[in-house]
């Protein structure tokens, strides 16, 4: 690995303080390596006066930073994994994640932490959200608020609040910019489940790049990993998995941003590890335009390698498909 890593990053506070821990974190494991930020505006920071689905969807929050990687310009990538697509192209792969954050979406009303809980606001309230995701769960719990559409970095969203009664944001954004102490409440991921990759922070490279990520991540489980210095150090196995299995569940519907559709896996608290495996817990919703209705399902499974969380979200979306 090179004594210098330059690293792609997104323009925003929120992305770059997100970049540094990922590089914090680099340099903790490797004594001796330095960092630089390769800053970018992306095409998704650009229009913010159209929604994602009217212009691309998810890859427009990535594509600057993988013609970095292309032309040489940076060593790796950082992004938010629920801004990648499904799928990886075949010239990256996703070398490393790091643990989860908080994965809920949090609810914060004009007011904050003292002002009025989701579920108390008045009929005919105003909410803003910039994620179809988020307006179809939330209408099946309050059909009777008015979800207005907004993008932009946390700040312009949170000075919505001047003109709306509250904002849904996620919780991982907030907590990592230092702004947990505004949220009104956080959302219960039974009623409102969270974007598939929310709160993973994800690290792309090029497919071929050895120097950096010389060991593909197999199993779900931290023991037994190389004490190489690459970034197969900084992975969090279990998060992988979950994060493998959240994409395939969204790969299996060739579903994107542009889809009211999310998946959710964790590792069930009590689950004991057996043979190497562990039971996981996979959710997922997906909205049927034909029939306006939100379908949900759920499987569990034990699950212990990277391919076994890959056939665990293929499975959540056959359950799905069997709605339709």
């Amino acid at each position: 690995m090179s004594s210098v890593l330059r690293i792609a990053t997104r323009k925003s506070a929120l992305a770059v303080a997100q970049t540094k821990l990922v590089a914090d974190a680099l340099v903790s494991a490797n004594p001796g390596l330095a960092y630089e930020l390769v800053t970018m505006t992306t095409e998704g920071d650009r229009r913010l006066d159209k929604s994602l689905a009217s212009f691309g969807g998810k890859g427009v929050f990535i594509k600057e930073l993988e013609v970095a990687l292309l032309e040489g310009r940076a060593d790796i990538a950082v992004h938010s994994l629920k801004d990648m697509p499904a799928e990886v192209l075949p010239e990256f792969k996703l070398a490393a994640v790091m643990r989860r954050e908080d994965p809920r979406d949090a609810f914060i009303a004009r007011g904050g932490a003292s002002g009025i809980k989701f579920m108390d606001l008045p009929a005919g309230a105003r909410v803003g959200t910039g994620s179809i995701r988020r307006v179809v769960q939330l209408k099946a719990l309050r059909s009777d608020i008015e979800y207005v559409p907004i993008r932009g970095n946390i700040q312009t969203r949170l000075s919505k609040l001047e003109e709306l009664d509250g904002v849904v944001l996620a919780a991982a954004g907030l907590k990592r910019m230092g702004l947990a102490d505004q949220v009104t409440e956080y959302f219960d991921t039974d009623k409102v489940l969270p974007a598939s990759g929310q709160g993973i922070l994800a690290i792309e490279t090029l497919a071929d790049n050895a120097q950096v990520a010389k060991r593909h991540p197999e199993e779900c489980s931290d023991e037994g990993s190389s004490p190489a210095e690459n970034l197969s150090r900084l992975n969090d196995a279990p998060t992988y998995c979950i994060a493998v299995a959240e994409m395939a569940f969204l790969k299996a519907l060739n579903a994107g941003c542009q889809f009211p559709v999310a998946s959710f896996a964790e590792f069930a608290n009590d689950s004991q590890i057996q043979n190497g495996t562990q039971t996981m817990k996979i959710r997922g919703i997906y909205w049927d335009e034909g029939s306006q209705r939100l379908l949900r399902a759920e499987h569990l499974c034990p699950v212990g390698t990277v391919e076994a969380a890959r056939e665990a979200g293929i499975a959540l979306a056959g359950k799905i498909r069997e709605q339709l």
